[in-house]
């Protein structure tokens, strides 16, 4: 993750990916969707490399956050390593086992049952890396590196369940980040699906309040979205439906404008 990506800045980042898709989720369920899984250091990482970074990086502090990625990466290449031998113990015991009706799924045996549990319970171990971007963010707390290190801690927090100890460091890195408008907007996004998920809706209307305020044109359809989606969650409909009509109205050709109009239809006729 080391590596310069300021030619793909006006691609979707990975964590834009991730929230669109807990969005559709929420307009699914009508319920609090937070995506804190195996998945959520990948999608941070994928998205914590902007211009704005790499121009403000000095050579000591790139290298040094160069070596804890490439933990993080190391920590991906075992996880991956492993998956990929448990599938191909799958795939020989499926193999062995009489050809299903047409249709029908392989007889699930328990040796065949022990290994699709195993799949199951796999996921990416990145305690290592994740006591290291802390550590690094600890030592470089006012740099972009340090800062993009802390949301990478606090997602991995994020992701065992321990949502206080994110949020609160979200918050420090919230007010330290205003250098960094981008890198501030996805701390803000990541603190307000921890707040979703703990219930507090308010706490997450109030910083998305913060990120429609902050958010420079290329973020503002997404900050609406952001506010209307925490409105609908707090069932406060009347202000969903205004935000999200706003939204609409002002950036209807973007991806942003076709989830608010999800949203819209689901809100229950005054």
């Amino acid at each position: 993750m080391a590596s310069d990506k300021t030619n793909d800045l006006n691609a979707p980042d990975a964590f834009q990916v991730q929230a669109y898709s807990v969005m559709d989720k929420v307009a699914k369920n009508q319920k609090p969707m937070w995506a804190v899984s195996g998945a959520i250091a990948l999608v941070l990482l994928g998205g914590f490399v902007w211009k704005e970074v790499n121009d403000s990086r000095k050579a000591k502090l790139q290298t040094e956050a160069a070596a804890v990625d490439m933990v993080f990466e190391s920590e991906v290449k075992s996880y991956s390593q492993a998956r990929e031998a448990l599938d191909k113990q799958r795939d020989a015991i499926v193999a062995k086992l009489p050809t299903p009706a047409e249709g029908q799924a392989p007889a699930e045996t328990p040796e065949l049952k022990a290994i699709n549990d195993q799949i199951k319970a796999l996921k990416p171990d990145h305690a290592g890396s994740a006591a290291k971007y802390q550590e690094f963010y600890k030592a470089n707390p006012k740099s972009a590196e340090g800062l993009v290190a802390g949301v990478k801690a606090a997602a991995h927090s994020a992701e065992k369940g321990d949502l206080d100890a994110a949020k609160a460091l979200l918050e420090t890195i919230i007010a330290d980040a205003k250098a960094y408008p981008i890198l501030r907007a996805q701390a803000l996004l990541l603190a307000i699906s921890i707040q979703e998920d703990k219930g507090d809706f308010d706490a997450a209307i109030k910083l998305a309040d913060d990120l429609v305020a902050s958010a420079g044109p290329e973020l503002l359809a997404r900050a609406l979205l952001t506010k209307g989606q925490a409105q609908y969650l707090k069932k406060d409909f009347a202000a969903a439906k205004t935000t999200l009509e706003k939204l609409v109205a002002d950036h209807g050709a973007s991806q942003e404008a076709e989830r608010a109009r999800g949203l819209l239809a689901l809100i229950p006729a005054a």
